[in-house]
């Protein structure tokens, strides 16, 4: 049994040496085979509708911060984190949204070196914690808002939003960074050992272990926890209401009762 596995290994090496010779005729198509097509096939539908969401997202985004930053009335807390968010929108938009059309257009070289992989990765994680974060806080205010009203006026304040919109920003900050160290420049090499040009890609350098433990907690901690404290704070905030509707209707049909009794008061 032990020459058969021996001969059917030989067999596999064989055709995977057969195969890999064929790649060897150019340096284009030893890249393919290690990295895949150089650019992807969806790149064409996939850029008109990125420039679509690119001019549409811009646009939005930014009349929202103009419009909160021109009009005294408008500057809320409420409105203070509506304007984090559109500040993500458009640093996602502006800088992130780019790089990933390039990366489309051409999958590899990486032309922007560790600090652009570092940026890249660190922008993406930073606006998506962030984002997430200012979504949470907003429920947290409507809860306040809509169950202690009282304690919301005193409470929130524009002091207090900006002050929690920093805090934000740095927590998505310091979380982003474990991720943004998993990642850095790879470059592939010939068999002979010498580098294969333009083989530069920006992707995840430490072992996966480490990649796939950052990615299960920073999906609990942004994903799976804010998902259950909003579901949690609306359904809350949905009984509230619906108890002060009730309220509301017996009080209505109270008052339209009033008169009838009234009448038959007079009539007595």
């Amino acid at each position: 049994m032990a020459w058969i596995s021996n001969i059917s290994w030989f067999n596999h090496f064989v055709l995977h040496e057969e195969r890999f010779r064929r790649y060897l005729n150019s340096t284009e198509d030893y890249l393919a085979f290690l990295c895949g097509p150089r650019r992807s096939h969806l790149f064409l539908p996939m850029a008109l509708v990125y420039t679509l969401i690119f001019v549409v997202g811009v646009v939005g985004n930014f009349l929202v911060c103009l419009v909160i930053l021109k009009h005294r009335n408008m500057k809320t807390p409420t409105n203070y984190y509506l304007f984090s968010l559109a500040v993500s929108d458009l640093l996602v938009l502006l800088f992130g949204m780019p790089l990933e059309v390039y990366e489309m257009w051409s999958n590899y070289p990486f032309l922007f070196g560790p600090v652009g992989c570092y940026f890249k990765t660190a922008l993406f994680e930073t606006v998506c914690f962030a984002s997430i974060l200012s979504v949470t806080t907003v429920s947290v205010e409507r809860y306040i808002a809509i169950l202690h009203p009282f304690r919301a006026k005193l409470e929130s304040t524009r002091k207090r939003a900006l002050r929690t919109i920093v805090v934000l920003w740095v927590l998505s900050v310091l979380f982003a960074l474990p991720n943004t160290g998993t990642h850095g420049i790879m470059l592939q090499y010939f068999p002979n050992g010498t580098l294969v040009p333009g083989s530069a890609t920006c992707t995840v350098v430490m072992p996966m272990w480490i990649y796939n433990c950052i990615v299960q907690i920073t999906s609990f901690l942004f994903y799976v926890l804010p998902m259950g404290v909003i579901s949690v704070l609306y359904y809350l905030m949905g009984l509230r209401l619906k108890g002060d509707k009730s309220l509301e209707v017996e009080e209505m049909a109270v008052n339209v009762q009033r008169p009838s009794r009234k009448s038959v008061t007079k009539m007595l």
